[in-house]
């Protein structure tokens, strides 16, 4: 049946047409939006984006072009070693730092209290369960387009019972949101596979908005493993120099900095405009 319209989507911009006049149907009223059937169909174009598995998928169109790297993302078997074994053995070799104190360490990096928070990329939920956590009053929409990782972020968000985030399939690089919706943008693990999405990010982030975001951060020159690993993978990396040129050009202004091996983590706002005199 046709219901109320969530808040969560008072932001949604159709990834098709871009139109925003749109209409949510369910078949109940679950505590959760997602917990039960239903799609969100915009009016315009007449697009129908269907829940599937607690998310709601806004990515009907063809498949987007992945890295290899992406690819494995998308394999039940590396998603369900991820969070335990891959992503923080990889990040040490990467950092020499614990994984999830360094978690909890970006999560706390966005100041509250925030309305709006994005996790981009979020794969199955590490930054954004905890972000979820720590604020409890503000409601956290998590970006990813492997089904897989959606997948399983839903399953583990529900089992830590929280109810004020909400995950969504979609592009990082045609992000369904109007512009200046977000309060804070995290983007953790992912940003060197689509540069490309730091316009994106600036455009949802509102004026004054935060940008956490943790990344790789390649030598001038990587040794020859790396260099032939990364010609398979397609994994990639920032040179910084480029990076701080990507955030200043759509206008972010880095606050604080922190590199360690490849590891970067940096925390950016944007630029508020000037009130014309």
């Amino acid at each position: 049946m046709n219901q109320e319209i969530p808040s969560i989507f008072s932001a949604f911009q159709c990834c098709v047409c871009g139109g925003d006049n749109k209409r949510w149907f369910s078949t109940n009223r679950a505590p959760h939006p997602f917990d039960s059937p239903g799609n969100l169909t915009c009016m315009d174009c007449g697009v129908r984006f269907p829940v599937e598995h607690g998310y709601l998928n806004l990515q009907v169109g063809p498949e987007e072009p992945v890295v290899p790297f992406q690819k494995l993302m998308q394999m039940k078997g590396p998603v369900a070693v991820y969070e335990g074994v891959w992503r923080p053995l990889g990040y040490f070799i990467a950092s020499k730092h614990s994984f999830p104190k360094d978690l909890d360490r970006i999560a706390n990096l966005i100041q509250r209290p925030n309305r709006m928070v994005l996790d981009l990329a979020s794969g199955p939920g590490n930054v954004t369960r905890r972000l979820g956590r720590v604020m409890p009053d503000s409601t956290i929409v998590g970006v990813d387009l492997s089904t897989v990782m959606l997948g399983r972020a839903v399953r583990l968000t529900r089992k830590e019972g929280l109810k004020n985030i909400y995950y969504l399939r979609a592009s990082a690089l045609t992000l369904p949101f109007k512009d200046e919706t977000f309060d804070a943008v995290s983007c953790c693990g992912a940003l060197q596979l689509f540069p490309q999405a730091i316009g994106e990010i600036s455009r949802v982030l509102k004026p004054g908005g935060q940008f956490v975001c943790q990344t790789t951060i390649g030598p001038k020159k990587a040794p020859v493993l790396v260099r032939a690993a990364d010609r398979v993978l397609k994994f990639s990396w920032f040179y910084l120099d480029d990076l701080k040129d990507r955030l200043s050009s759509f206008n972010f202004n880095l606050i604080s900095e922190e590199r360690s091996y490849i590891n970067y983590i940096f925390l950016a706002s944007k630029a508020v405009e000037a009130s014309p005199s």
